[in-house]
């Protein structure tokens, strides 16, 4: 596997976490999320997108 395909991989994985952020975030009430689950998905959510710019910035994006 080259190094594309690494940060192909890992460029889907990041937008399938940050997806599940989003959903926690706005649908959290319906799993009955705590509030400190959902300040956790928030936090994490940012993380997860500064991670993928970075990817993108690799990937020549």
């Amino acid at each position: 596997m080259d190094s594309m395909d690494k940060l192909k991989m890992e460029e889907k994985e990041l937008k399938e976490k940050i997806e599940f952020c989003t959903l926690l975030i706005r649908y959290g009430s319906l799993v009955q999320a705590t509030p400190e689950q959902s300040i956790r998905a928030f936090k994490l959510k940012e993380n997860f997108e500064e991670e993928l710019r970075v990817i993108k910035l690799k990937m020549g994006e």
